[in-house]
């Protein structure tokens, strides 16, 4: 009796502690090379991307990050990509979307300064002094309220 007891609790415990696995890290990448350690990211996305010859990809293929011009050969970065110095201070930083930067890329010297901020957009580097259109349009730009010098009040100790 004491057999069968035991034998039932161990295959009814088994299913409560089943539980489907994260798919969080089938999607990431490590790489340790000789002068850096990379981690990025190769979620999955909807749908396939429209490949733009004038456009560099970034892809993941035989335990490498490649990059090529107008095309790609294995799976396409897409999330954050981090690359750190053997310090492990870290050395760039961005997302990539479908193979292509995207948004804030910073990059950093190895004592850990920041050296370059960079804004790219679908894999173009967009200019810092490119402005919105609807920033251009005059009806919408934003009154501020301006406060005469004479009606601030000052503080004396």
């Amino acid at each position: 009796m004491k057999k069968l007891f035991i034998i039932l609790l161990f295959f009814s415990s088994g299913p409560a502690y089943a539980q489907k696995l994260s798919d969080y890290g089938f999607y990431k990448v490590r790489l340790i090379e000789s002068d850096q350690i990379i981690q990025a990211e190769i979620n999955p996305f909807s749908s396939e991307p429209g490949i733009k010859s004038d456009r560099l990809y970034y892809w993941y293929s035989s335990n490498g990050i490649h990059s090529s011009q107008g095309g790609y050969s294995g799976k396409l970065l897409n999330g954050w990509y981090n690359a750190y110095y053997l310090n492990k201070n870290l050395k760039e930083q961005g997302l990539f979307k479908k193979g292509l930067k995207d948004g804030i890329w910073k990059n950093w010297k190895e004592d850990g300064t920041l050296s370059l901020v960079t804004r790219w957009k679908k894999g173009l580097v967009v200019p810092d002094d490119s402005v919105p259109f609807w920033k251009k349009l005059p009806f919408i730009k934003k009154r501020t309220k301006s406060t005469p010098i004479d009606s601030i009040k000052k503080i004396t100790k």
